[in-house]
């Protein structure tokens, strides 16, 4: 490679319709720039036909590629070279080395069948940057990033700008990579946007679409930041489309199988803000997520199986993957002492959720057992390809809300409200679709609902005003509706309405958060003695709760958890008007206060629908407080607002057990497929809670599991894997009994 050589930026316009590309004249950077306009209308990629079949892929070294084959991998990931200067039409490419090294990578691959698909470092070369500065990040308005002397083995000196020349060019890399070896994808560690960039591309985008110079800093407290910050997402979702647009040009079964960085992980959860926007893994062809079960991602809860569901969620129920990390303990990582077992658990419990399997065959004593995990992969999957989540009762996860409203405290004000109704729906075992802003956010909004009986909305403070018309569309023509905290308080950047904009739906207008007390609880004077100050912050939020002898609360489990029908409570509280005396079915008395009970949960109708709106927040507290009546008060508020009652498959099985309902196309017709995971973990709660993670050493089979199946034809019905059939417990073969759960089975009723 000449590192003396020199690159012009190319622009290209392509052609939509016939997916071609036309070079045009050079010009200066702030025009060709301010020309690539956002689209008008975000259009999710379409993905090859082979993508959907994939339920098995390794992350591989060269050498590792043989043995790939004899797994049963489909997909290879793998890193082996990197972005080269100048493009190989201009005289640059790859060295003979890395050409000889991909071209024997490539077609070994697809000789044993296999794709491969590139993991491309998106970082600009050393000679790259000596050429073009420019083309790197700007992080203040200084000239300082620009004489910074990059260094091979310091990434942070060669930061590419995506948004400028330095995007079209890694766009030509790409192109030039699947033309002259037939690579089928890449994927990119990283190719996300800075926080900010004032490089002279950014800057002068922003004045051509804005009619603004960009913000003076980082800083969601700033609406221009927001703003901002909206634009940016548009903008890397533009330069993904122009990469989708040119490769499938290329050849239309090109992919990108990328890592995301906001589809499941908790760490990305809580980064703030946010390196790309969520509905960008739509231009994905299959999002990946590193999938983390130590104690920085909460293994022991439910954070990683919400985690593979989101990561299915936000790739709009197109294939999406999990790859499970064998990592026994965080800070420091390592393998040691990992059971086989739980890396076939944690696979198992990301199938359940619709992540599809990848694997690495690179973790240091335990190459062996990923021949296990695919093993039981294939014995499942002809029942999973094509499966789409069974709808019932949908679940509004706002990237909005989280980035625009809860961005000072993530992990309390955002994850407890989702994480809580999630933990409902997995131990109540009903079905519960996870959506996002996009799904409800324009004219389709409310035809999007209609498949769905009841809307959950856990706090989702960052309503547009497109979501709060489709959301009143859906309860007024029937559907359900259960809302709490401050929904709709904020429009879809977090500037404050000065009411709820459903407060016609809630039937209450807000007026803020009770006061906290200005007097603490005396304390027995030797339990005192252990007291600090974490401890009076723990207990802000408490209240005594009291409900009324309403036909919703007719629970025999709630009844038995709480003959009195008032019980401790804690978690996020709001302050609401009066309403009708008769929709009021709980009120609450924060910790401290003097005043009457306030409104803690109101069921009202509105047009043909129902609506539950909960001022206290139950479902935040299910996650970080949770006491079990507040799970049996929100399932009878979902299955009342659902205005026909349980879901009509009724599932009698221990809370540790998750099942998910899906349905596909079968052979003889359309077939619900119901998971059970065994979620057991016979050394749960022996350790340390702050740092407890499931490394699952055996199997505790749970016995006496059952399916009721309400009313409707008789079905065909049997147990994968084996094609067993189920035990009848009843004459007409409505209630069935599962064979005993090991890790996990499907029931299939075809």
């Amino acid at each position: 490679m000449n590192e003396s050589t020199s690159v012009t930026r190319r622009d290209f316009l392509v052609t939509a319709g016939a997916g071609l590309t036309t070079a045009v004249l050079l010009r200066p950077i702030s025009a060709a720039a301010a020309e690539a306009k956002p689209p008008a209308t975000f259009v999710p990629v379409k993905i090859p036909d082979w993508v959907r079949s994939v339920t098995r892929m390794a992350f591989v070294t060269p050498g590792e590629i043989d043995h790939a084959a004899e797994l049963g991998v489909q997909v290879c990931h793998g890193n082996a070279v990197w972005p080269y200067f100048p493009l190989r039409r201009d005289g640059g490419g790859l060295s003979p080395a890395d050409r000889k090294l991909m071209k024997e990578i490539v077609e070994r691959c697809h000789r044993q069948g296999m794709k491969y698909c590139l993991g491309l470092p998106p970082f600009p070369s050393v000679a790259c940057v000596k050429a073009h500065p420019e083309w790197r990040t700007r992080p203040d308005l200084t000239d300082a990033s620009l004489k910074v002397e990059p260094l091979e083995d310091n990434l942070g000196t060669r930061l590419g700008c995506n948004n400028g020349p330095w995007g079209d060019y890694l766009i030509d890399v790409c192109v030039e990579l699947v033309e002259d070896f037939g690579i089928d994808g890449y994927s990119f560690d990283g190719n996300y946007h800075p926080s900010i960039c004032y490089c002279a591309a950014c800057q002068a985008s922003y004045q051509q679409d804005r009619g603004q110079p960009l913000p003076s800093r980082v800083n969601l407290d700033d609406i221009p930041y927001r703003e901002y910050l909206a634009w940016r997402g548009e903008r890397l979702e533009q330069h993904y489309s122009r990469l989708q647009q040119r490769l499938k040009a290329q050849n239309p079964d090109a992919v990108v199988m990328s890592w995301t960085v906001n589809a499941g992980r908790y760490g990305h959860y809580l980064h703030s803000p946010r390196a790309m926007p969520t509905r960008m893994n739509q231009l994905f062809d299959l999002p990946m997520q590193e999938w983390w079960l130590d104690e920085t991602n909460f293994g022991a809860s439910v954070a990683p199986a919400f985690g593979a569901a989101y990561s299915r969620a936000v790739a709009g129920d197109r294939p999406a993957a999990s790859e499970a990390y064998l990592m026994s303990r965080g800070n420091p990582y390592g393998t040691d002492s990992f059971p086989k077992h739980e890396r076939i658990t944690r696979s198992l419990l990301g199938l359940t959720n619709g992540s599809v399997s990848a694997e690495s065959l690179g973790w240091p004593g335990h190459q062996a057992s990923i021949q296990s995990v695919f093993d039981e992969i294939k014995l499942r999957e002809k029942s999973i390809i094509g499966a789409s989540p069974l709808p019932w009762a949908a679940m509004l996860v706002s990237e909005q809300t989280r980035q625009f409203y809860a961005y000072r405290d993530i992990a309390d004000r955002f994850l407890p409200h989702v994480f809580g109704t999630f933990r409902v729906a997995i131990e109540e075992h009903f079905p519960l679709t996870l959506i996002n802003d996009w799904d409800i956010a324009d004219s389709t909004g409310a035809a999007a609902l209609t498949n769905f009986k009841v809307l959950i909305l856990p706090a989702a403070a960052a309503l547009s005003d497109q979501q709060v018309m489709a959301i009143r569309e859906f309860v007024r023509a029937g559907g359900g509706l259960v809302a709490t905290g401050e929904s709709s308080l904020c429009d879809e950047l977090g500037r404050p309405r000065p009411d709820f904009a459903l407060a016609d739906l809630f039937g209450v207008s807000y007026r803020g958060r009770p006061a906290a007390p200005n007097q603490r609880e005396t304390l027995d004077a030797n339990f005192a003695i252990t007291v600090d100050e974490a401890y009076w912050r723990q207990r802000v939020g408490a209240a005594t709760l009291t409900w009324t002898d309403s036909s919703v609360w007719d629970d025999p489990t709630l009844k038995e958890l709480v003959p009195s029908r008032s019980a401790t409570f804690k978690g996020p509280q709001v302050l609401v008007t009066e309403p009708q005396d008769s929709e009021v079915i709980a009120r609450m008395v924060p910790a401290g206060s003097t005043q009457p009970a306030i409104p803690a949960v109101i069921a009202r109708t509105f047009g043909a629908g129902r609506v539950a709106y909960l001022p206290a927040g139950l479902d935040a507290a299910m996650w970080s407080y949770s006491y079990p009546y507040q799970r049996r008060m929100l399932t009878r508020l979902i299955q009342w607002a659902a205005g026909d009652g349980a879901f009509p498959i009724r599932i009698e099985a221990p809370k540790c057990v998750q099942t998910t309902f899906w349905s596909r196309r079968g052979p003889s017709g359309t077939q619900t497929i119901i998971h059970f995971f065994n979620g057991l973990n016979t050394t749960a709660n022996h350790g340390l809670p702050a740092v407890d993670v499931p490394l699952r050493e055996e199997t505790v089979p749970i016995h006496g599991i059952k399916v009721h199946l309400g009313k409707g034809p008789n079905r065909q019905l049997f147990v994968e894997p084996g094609h067993q059939v189920p035990k009848m417990v009843d004459d007409d073969g409505r209630v069935i009994e599962l064979l005993p759960l090991e890790i996990h089975q499907m029931l299939i009723l075809d």
